[in-house]
């Protein structure tokens, strides 16, 4: 079996656009950008990629096409899926060389090309993506294959329109005698597949963790005043969240659709269901369950920013009172002292003595008011519409 036979493939998928792909164009050929990008740094992360080779190519998807000095083979689509890929029979190796290239070069350099603009929500730039390995070959003696290329333990096998699909705990392994552009095909759709769904199941486990906390705020029955604050900021970064991703969910289904409509004309449909349970219909359906329960995250944080802002009215009016009686006493105080003279007020040392005084009784009782409404707790009152939530 021949060398060039045997392709890694290290992939994934992030939603883009023809104008990303411009600029992925431009700053692969000539480390440009236009943008206000800092010059320098995209030269920087340009240089490091180590490309030898830059074209932009047409197909059912316009692609940016680039080759590094040590053979990698980059494809860049206009939806924003990209594979690296490399030939070559030492498959463990070019496994850790494709990983150890996207991780150390192209993954930061793609990063600050795309840094400006709505950012990546905090919860989601934490996270650690594991993106898919996979082996394709194309020859007729699948069983072969499997013995003189893969020495991980094939813990499932599936066999279906002329093609054979090995799963290892670290790469998944495709051979047949179909040709090559259709495996290339196959590898593609199976990235996106499996992109797309971790990414809808990222969604889902942040929406599991923001509606726990909100919901246990939601349950107080009373707020401290000195916390107020603090919760409000939560809230709002919970709503700076829910409204990235939201609008990145509303953007997801016209790229399933575009890749269902290739998936046909290549006739690769049945192939993907068969040997991945991959079926376009049900990842919209999952994605439409997706949009929903974040649609109803949007509107359960709504109902806590109004108990929010109903504590802070509390919070607000229970301050005015404390500077109304702050300024009464020394309203008070003054009419007092002047009652009391007999003629106009003069400088003397009393005087002074007695305007200190009354400055000094004037900041402690303020600090007692602010210490007061910082301990006070603010009743939440939680209205049948909330509780239907």
């Amino acid at each position: 079996m021949e060398a060039k036979q045997i392709r890694v493939t290290y992939g994934g998928w992030y939603p883009r656009t023809t104008i990303h792909l411009r600029e992925i164009y431009d700053f692969f050929l000539s480390a440009s950008s236009g943008t206000k990008l800092d010059s320098d740094k995209l030269k920087s992360y340009r240089t490091s990629l180590e490309l030898r080779e830059t074209t932009r190519q047409a197909g059912n998807l316009e692609y940016v096409k680039a080759v590094t000095e040590g053979g990698i083979e980059i494809r860049y689509y206009e939806d924003g899926l990209f594979t690296l890929s490399i030939l070559g029979e030492r498959i463990a190796n070019n496994g850790q060389v494709l990983e150890s290239y996207y991780r150390e070069r192209f993954s930061p350099a793609l990063n600050y090309l795309f840094s400006l603009g709505a950012p990546t929500p905090k919860v989601l730039a934490n996270i650690k993506t594991v993106h898919p390995t996979v082996i394709s070959l194309h020859s007729r003696q699948s069983e072969r294959a499997t013995e003189d290329f893969v020495s991980e333990h094939i813990y499932e096998s599936v066999h279906a329109e002329g093609v054979d699909l090995y799963k290892t705990e670290h790469f998944f392994l495709i051979v047949g005698d179909k040709s090559e552009e259709l495996l290339r095909e196959l590898v593609e759709m199976q990235i996106f597949f499996r992109e797309f769904k971790d990414q809808l199941e990222r969604y889902l486990n942040i929406h599991r963790e923001i509606w726990e906390e909100i919901e246990t705020i939601k349950e107080q029955k009373y707020f401290r005043g000195q916390d107020i604050e603090s919760i409000r900021s939560r809230l709002d970064n919970y709503q700076k969240t829910i409204n990235l991703i939201s609008s990145r969910i509303k953007q997801m289904g016209s790229y399933v659709e575009t890749r269902k409509s290739i998936a046909a004309e290549v006739k690769i449909e049945q192939t993907l269901s068969l040997l991945f349970q991959y079926k376009f219909e049900v990842l919209l359906n999952t994605l439409n369950y997706i949009e929903e329960i974040w649609e109803m995250t949007d509107n359960y944080l709504t109902s806590a920013l109004e108990v929010m802002n109903d504590v802070q009215a509390q919070s607000t009016k229970s301050s005015i009172d404390s500077l109304r009686t702050i300024t009464t006493v020394g309203v008070i105080s003054g009419l007092i002292g002047y009652i009391a003279s007999t003629e106009l007020p003069r400088l003397t040392a009393v005087g002074v003595k007695y305007l200190l005084i009354l400055l000094l009784l004037t900041i402690v009782l303020n600090g007692l008011m602010l210490y007061i409404n910082r301990r006070r707790k603010y009743q939440v009152a939680i209205t049948s519409t909330e509780l239907k939530l």
